[in-house]
């Protein structure tokens, strides 16, 4: 398997989360699978709700889903039903309808409110009869030989279908190899310093506890910088080197356990500048436990957010958001991972130019498959039976 994507939307950020949320589709705390937030979607009668996905990739797609509400009719929840497309829709029974090429190629077995369901979404052209949908690992007889030519950009309800709906999303992962068994995905966040050149410091100058403030979710970033909203390096450096050190939450506390498999790790960051002028170079990786490289020099001062930082909440356009690379590769658990010892997240200012670069979050998502015990085998153990012995 090779994840393509993965969120568990629990930086609360659209762009850190690699979506871009539209009216009725939104982060909450009400229900969530893993973690502690979810994306709810409930648009009234002939509404839209959606959240838009950046790079999807073309593969299977799947996601958590929870419905508190079903619809009166039937609602598109994934892309949408038109020629070239894979797509969703939930019915007034709580069936899930498979559309392939604007054809409903079959549909599940009906869901219930109030629980969680894995879904797993083929987006992949074949050539040949192929299953299409699969809940909690099961294939649902969603059968079609079929091309693909527009991968899935989207899930909510994209349809103004007459009917409110009530959903919740939740771990969605993307992979280019075929269906996953249900998993999860955690966002590890700094939890304690690890080390610290002395050019980095709080956004007032602290020492200590500089991974206070790029744990926030949303992150709070601010031109009225604090020791909790931003942390900063103030230039100047003798060195290219100069680097903090931030430990992650560990495996264990996020909630993979020993028997499981990881899938895939990425790291995130969100970085500013505080003056406009001049180039300010950074650059950050997972440092260890296991190693996943980000960009190794990036510009500060270009990309998504150019300009002097301002407050994140009012518009993410003062500061950079990235992702490095999913890593998918030299993860197993006991060789690779450790699972109660923290990932370290390092970032670094490459350069000894003398102006000043903010970092205002930092973290990796993790994407893993927890351990199902296979079915024990062989016959049924027998009682033994004794002879009774009566006594006169």
């Amino acid at each position: 398997m090779a994840v393509t994507f993965m969120c568990g939307f629990e930086a609360a950020a659209a762009l850190v989360d690699g979506i871009v949320l539209s009216t009725n589709a939104a982060y909450s705390t009400t229900q969530a699978r893993t973690g502690t937030r979810s994306i709810r979607v409930n648009p009234g009668s002939g509404a839209q709700g959606t959240a838009n996905i950046a790079t999807p990739g073309q593969g299977w797609f799947h996601f958590a889903l929870y419905i508190t509400t079903l619809p009166s009719v039937s609602r598109q929840i994934v892309h949408s039903s038109t020629t070239g497309q894979a797509a969703l829709m939930l019915s007034s029974t709580g069936t899930l309808q498979c559309w392939v090429n604007n054809t409903n190629i079959g549909s599940s077995s009906a869901l219930s409110t109030g629980r969680w369901y894995w879904i797993g979404l083929r987006d992949k052209t074949s050539a040949s009869d192929v299953e299409w949908l699969q809940v909690d690992g099961v294939g649902q007889n969603c059968l079609a030989t079929a091309t693909i030519t527009t991968t899935i950009g989207w899930f909510g309800c994209g349809g103004t279908e007459a009917s409110a709906i009530d959903i919740y999303f939740d771990d969605v992962i993307g992979d280019d190899a075929g269906f996953l068994a249900p998993s999860n995905v955690a966002l590890l966040l700094p939890i304690s310093d690890n080390a610290r050149a002395t050019l980095w410091t709080g956004g007032s100058g602290g020492t200590t506890n500089l991974y206070d403030a790029v744990n926030n979710c949303p992150p709070v970033g601010s031109a009225t910088e604090s020791n909790t909203t931003q942390i900063e390096h103030a230039g100047g450096a003798v060195s290219s080197t100069d680097a903090y050190d931030a430990n992650l939450t560990t495996y264990t506390t996020a909630g993979v356990g020993s028997g499981d498999t990881v899938l895939a790790a990425q790291a995130l960051i969100v970085w500013g500048e505080d003056i406009s002028t001049g180039t300010k170079l950074l650059s950050y990786r997972i440092d260890s436990n296991p190693l996943v490289f980000g960009e190794l020099s990036i510009d500060v001062s270009t990309g998504h957010g150019s300009g002097a930082v301002g407050t994140y909440s009012t518009g993410a356009d003062y500061w950079n958001e990235r992702r490095s690379a999913i890593k998918t590769t030299g993860l197993v658990i006991g060789t690779d991972i450790t699972l109660g010892t923290s990932p370290v997240f390092h970032v670094v200012r490459p350069e000894t130019a003398s102006r000043v670069a903010s970092v205002c979050f930092t973290g990796m998502y993790v994407a893993w498959t927890p351990y199902v015990a296979p079915p024990a085998s062989g016959p049924p153990i027998q009682p033994k039976v004794y002879p009774q012995i009566l006594v006169q």
